[in-house]
């Protein structure tokens, strides 16, 4: 289970280190990087999923609540900005 996590870790971090803007980059250290070690092996597996189920600006808009993501969704926002 320990190399799992680590390797959805190393996941999270690729996509977020190449997401091509500076807002999202700024974003995306404040809220995932800064926190990764916070993440239960769910809670990352829901990180990908909600990277390949929004683009970065959605995600961006939801991150500073100008847009509220589905359900399944809440709680990981709610750990990522409380």
């Amino acid at each position: 289970m320990k190399k799992n996590i680590e390797y959805l870790k190393k996941q999270i971090l690729f996509r977020l280190r190449y997401s091509g803007t500076k807002e999202s980059d700024y974003m995306y250290n404040k809220f995932f990087i800064k926190n990764l070690e916070n993440f239960t092996y769910n809670e990352l597996e829901l990180i990908i999923n909600l990277f390949k189920n929004y683009s970065d600006a959605e995600i961006l808009s939801i991150l500073s609540n100008k847009v509220e993501s589905k359900k399944k969704y809440y709680n990981l926002i709610k750990k990522i900005i409380p």
